[in-house]
């Protein structure tokens, strides 16, 4: 029976920095500054225990135009062992890492292939017969607009035909255009399955064939939360097979609080300890964002001063580097409610009423105007954080003052 195993990654961003980690302890720093470099040797120890036939390496090895030295050895030395263990590689550079950047010329092993700017098809040959055809490009340059997917042909009909693609599937707005493709498209190839990369969430666009990301190898901010790894795959003339394995060792995580189950400040640091102690987190790396909701007398204490700031480095002292792993709170998402109902008071005429329209009307363009004299401040600027989130900026400046005003019944005294 004819069959083929290989294993699927995409996205290493070698030498990538993590964003939204601030005072990190130095053990914890060290640990996830080296995470992805650690993800690619279990990629490695995976592909050589579960012996695939080749990896394909699905666009952006590196995360920059620079690849610097320790990225390219790091990589080289993770080839060689496939190499050794008789592991062939396809590699394709994406739009973080295009092939006009900067790197030192390496040697790398005959078993890995480096797709050129073109379209073009390479054979993995098994006693000097094709078992399967891999097509595939590099960017040459970080901007490619177009529809790389109509270059992308069968050779024949008797060999598996594997297309690896670096783009955008349409309609995905919140990732840049890069060599858009639509799901019909892909299937009208007649391929046998498809090794994409570029979108660093998981997904399985289709079964018939497998049309696959596989997402990045490490998470390196709070939007990429969850397990990150690769997939390896059996091909054959009956049923094809997809299993996931995960290769990260720094999982981010948003865990939600119910706080209207808190009367107090210290119920709720004894509910975000009883989190951080679970067994989940008792191995690997985890980064925990706290996401408070509900509705709780205590609210309003919360959007008062620097008090979720103080909390949280309270729940980070002592949090150090253990030999399994670590454990470190980053931030509280605070999406709580006080006890009084704002749609109660839209019905409300007057001021109460008035400041709740303006908060619904509120614009992009307005905030930034407002924001402007402070981002612009010479000094001001460098203790200023980017705005992630503006309608969570706005909807706690609404709280704050209408916490302020009836609450405190306008700052009567």
């Amino acid at each position: 029976m004819k069959e083929v195993t290989f294993l699927h990654c995409a996205d290493l961003h070698l030498d990538r920095p993590f964003s939204g980690t601030n005072q990190l302890p130095k053990s914890i720093h060290e640990f996830v500054r080296e995470s992805a470099y650690r993800s690619l040797r279990t990629i490695v120890d995976i592909a050589i225990n579960q012996r695939v036939d080749f990896v394909l390496f699905a666009g952006d090895l590196f995360d920059s135009s620079y690849r610097s030295l320790k990225a390219q050895m790091i990589l080289l030395q993770q080839l060689k062992r496939l190499d050794e263990a008789g592991i062939y590689s396809y590699l394709s550079h994406g739009n973080h890492d295009a092939l006009d950047g900067e790197w030192v010329d390496l040697t790398w092993p005959d078993t890995s292939y480096f797709f050129g700017a073109e379209v073009e098809s390479v054979s993995y040959n098994r006693d000097q017969t094709p078992i399967a055809y891999i097509h595939g490009f590099s960017y040459p340059t970080r901007h490619v607009n177009e529809k790389m997917v109509s270059a992308y042909e069968r050779v024949d009909e008797e060999s598996f035909q594997i297309g690896m693609l670096h783009g955008n599937l349409e309609g995905q707005t919140e990732h840049s255009s890069y060599a858009p493709f639509t799901i019909t498209e892909l299937m009208n190839k007649k391929f046998d399955y498809w090794a994409l990369g570029h979108i660093h969430q998981r997904a399985i666009l289709s079964e018939e064939p497998f049309i696959v990301y596989p997402g990045n190898i490490q998470g390196a901010h709070s939007k990429e939360r969850g397990e990150k790894g690769c997939y390896v795959v059996k091909l054959s003339d009956s049923e094809p097979s997809l299993v996931f394995h995960q290769t990260a060792d720094v999982t981010w995580h948003k865990s939600i609080i119910d706080i209207g189950q808190c009367d107090t400040i210290q119920d709720l640091l004894n509910n975000c300890e009883e989190i951080l102690n679970q067994e989940t987190f008792s191995t690997r790396g985890h980064f925990i964002n706290f996401e408070l909701v509900g509705n709780s007398p205590i609210h309003s204490e919360l959007i008062h001063g620097d008090h979720l700031e103080d909390i949280l480095q309270t729940l980070q002292l002592n949090r150090e580097m253990e030999d399994e792993g670590f454990v470190w709170p980053y931030k509280f998402t605070l999406k709580s409610m006080p006890l009084w109902d704002r749609e109660n008071l839209k019905q409300q005429n007057g001021f109460l009423q008035d400041i709740l329209f303006t908060s619904d009307q509120y614009e992009h363009s307005q905030m930034k105007e407002a924001l402007a004299p402070l981002f612009e401040h010479r000094r001001a600027r460098k203790a200023l954080h980017p705005i992630e989130d503006e309608q969570q900026l706005i909807k706690e400046a609404e709280e704050l003052l209408l916490t302020y005003l009836i609450e405190s019944k306008g700052g009567e005294s």
